[in-house]
């Protein structure tokens, strides 16, 4: 009986430090309703950017729905043959402006006075 009383007091005791520190006035008004319209627009271009993604569009489907097969896989293969990446998005399930992204990317990498290949023209 002892030994569960002391458990009850050590839980208690344990649970009475859990308690929240108290919050001064400074705290309190941080992030309401007054200081968060303080906030210049130009200071927080995220909070007012519009969305740039649309899911219902076909560039969040697969290329080779977008595309169909033969076009899809074109584009997959240029992509590999530019790439320098070991595991690139060079997938006709991957969606196209993925693939087209990495192609762009892998054909940015050369300098002015390089030659491109010819898969970067597309």
């Amino acid at each position: 009986m002892i030994h569960t009383s002391l458990c009850l007091l050590t839980a208690l005791a344990l649970l009475s430090a859990c308690k929240p520190a108290p919050v001064s006035a400074e705290d309190e008004s941080y992030a309401t309703g007054t200081s968060v319209a303080a906030v210049d627009a130009s200071e927080a271009p995220l909070a007012t950017a519009a969305p740039t993604l649309n899911p219902t569009s076909a560039s969040t489907g697969t290329c080779r729905e977008e595309k169909g097969e033969l076009e899809a896989q074109k584009l997959a293969d240029r992509c590999r043959q530019v790439s320098p990446a070991t595991h690139p998005p060079c997938h006709i399930d991957n969606a196209c402006r993925l693939i087209q992204g990495e192609i762009d990317r892998a054909c940015a990498l050369y300098g002015p006075d390089e030659k491109k290949p010819s898969q970067c023209n597309g």
